[in-house]
Parts: structure tokens; C-alpha cells; sequence
């Protein structure tokens, strides 16, 4: 486990918010021994059925790269599932027809929400290990979606094959030494053709973050590990646990994931310095 004063660091160079005695929406990790008082504080009928498309706190936007303002944010988790949307159609693929959804680290659903109009033909779930975000969603995007606190161990409380689809963004780019056990876990829970789409760090985004995106807060991050980054590597992880940023050399990526799935597209520059994955299930 990395130094306290080391993962403080990264959370403020991205953007992260330190965590307070009783926010009034708390992001903990779930079963935490000494963690903090917590409170989820009521939300009447009339603040669930108020805003056509409620939005978290803006303290507890993942990115400042969501955007400053409500509409940017919900604008944002659009985006993000029409490029996803977009990828999946040029592989011949459509949501429509791939039955239950599961997004694996779904937050407090800024991409998921947008796909509430399927709900009603099919499971559409959300999992995340931040409970506090997961409380959020039940309280304003249930019942017709559904949520899970999970953990960080490579288990889902669903059954061999529940899904047709699917997707984690932003979640492989921080999943350190357990990542071939999560990919696992995601094949067991999806059915024969189901597909998988990932978003993952690769070796070329440090050029890309050392060019283009120098000014980021991953950037910054990344010169202070320039000895690492610069040698030739399979994996590369900056801290660890989920606070980590990962780095996978393709060829290696490709290796460990192949016996499982069958690589359909790799997309650069999805998310900025992420690139997606989409995989099919063997």
C-alpha cells in the first residue's frame, strides 16, 4: 500500500475532494473498519420526482472534465455513451439487441441514466465501490435502473451468463494487480457473445500526456515517474489499489485477454488519454 501522503496528492492534483465527518452525500469505501460517522439523509417525494434528470452534488463529480455546470455534467455522461454507442455500431453491434446491461463502475451514473428508455425490456444494473454514490442513484435514477455496492474483490453477486453487455469506463485504468481476475468475473458473468467495453491506459498515451495533454493532472503525475515510464514495460502502475493509474503495453493486454474474449476494435483517445476495448465473449 502506498504512503497516505502520496495518494492524498494524486486525489488533488485530480481533482479529487477530501472526505468530510457528514457530507450530506459520503463517498466511503464500503466495510472500511474506522471509517468515518455516516448519515444518507432523506430524500422526500417530491425531490425524486422533481428534476427530469437529477444531478449529484457538484462536490461529488468524479472530473472536472464533466464540466462546471449541470448541463455540462449531464451532457457529458451523453457524450461518453454515444461514443461508446458509436464504436459498438461499427462493429454491427446495437444496445437494442444485447439484452440485460451492467456498468461496472458506474458512479453516480452519469453515463448509465441515459439508458433508462431500455429499462423496460431488460435489466439495466449499476455497481460501484463507492457506496455513497451508489446510495445516491437509488435515491434519484431507481427504481427503473438498478444499483449494487460491490467491493474491490473480484466478485458479483449475479449469475453465470445474466448479461448480453458490459461496460466500464475509467475503471481498467485503475485496477492494478487484480485486473485478470476482474476480466474474468466480467466473462463469467456474460453470456456466450456478449461483449465487454473497457477503457484502458496504453503505453502510447505517455506520449500523448507528455504532448497534447501535458497540462493534466495525470500529467504531472506521470514526469514524477519518468524513470518508469521510459523503459520498456508490460504493465505500469503509478500507485496502487484504487487510486492507481495503469499502463498496459498493447501486445501484453492482447495476451491475457484473448484465451477469454475476442478483441473486436481498439479506438484511441476515447475519455482524452483512454483508449477502448471492445471484446466478445468466447
Amino acid at each position: 500500500m502506498w504512503p497516505r501522503r502520496l495518494s492524498r496528492k494524486i486525489g488533488e492534483l485530480m481533482g479529487a475532494t477530501s472526505r468530510t465527518t457528514e457530507p450530506a452525500h459520503p463517498l466511503f469505501f464500503p466495510y472500511n473498519p474506522g471509517a468515518e460517522s455516516f448519515i444518507l439523509r432523506k430524500v422526500s417525494g417530491q425531490d425524486r420526482d422533481g428534476p427530469a434528470h437529477p444531478v449529484p452534488p457538484r462536490d461529488q463529480w468524479i472530473s472536472e472534465k464533466y464540466g462546471n455546470t449541470p448541463e455540462e455534467y449531464l451532457a457529458s455522461g451523453q457524450r461518453d455513451l454515444q461514443d461508446m454507442q458509436d464504436i459498438l455500431a461499427r462493429a454491427g453491434v446495437s444496445l437494442e439487441d444485447l439484452g440485460n446491461i451492467l456498468e461496472f463502475g458506474c458512479g453516480d451514473g452519469r453515463m448509465l441514466r441515459w439508458l433508462e428508455h431500455l429499462a423496460g425490456t431488460r435489466e439495466v444494473w449499476g455497481v460501484d465501490i463507492h457506496a455513497g454514490r451508489i446510495f445516491w442513484c437509488k435515491q434519484h435514477l431507481s427504481p427503473a435502473l438498478r444499483f449494487l455496492t460491490t467491493t474491490m474483490v473480484p466478485h458479483l453477486p449475479f449469475e453465470d451468463r445474466h448479461f448480453g453487455f458490459v461496460f466500464a469506463g475509467s475503471v481498467f485504468t485503475h485496477i492494478d494487480d487484480l485486473a485478470d481476475a476482474w476480466i474474468a468475473e466480467l466473462r463469467r458473468i456474460l453470456r456466450p457473445g456478449g461483449k465487454l467495453f473497457m477503457t484502458v491506459h496504453l503505453k502510447c498515451d505517455i506520449e500523448l500526456l507528455s504532448g497534447r495533454y501535458r497540462d493534466s493532472g495525470l500529467a504531472r503525475i506521470l514526469s514524477s515517474h519518468h524513470e518508469f515510464a521510459s523503459t520498456d514495460f508490460d504493465v505500469f502502475s503509478i500507485g496502487r489499489s484504487a487510486g492507481s493509474f495503469v499502463f498496459y503495453d498493447l501486445e501484453f493486454l492482447r495476451r491475457a485477454v484473448e484465451p477469454l474474449f475476442r478483441i473486436l476494435s481498439v479506438t484511441p483517445e476515447i475519455r482524452l488519454y483512454q483508449n477502448a476495448l471492445l471484446l466478445e465473449r468466447n
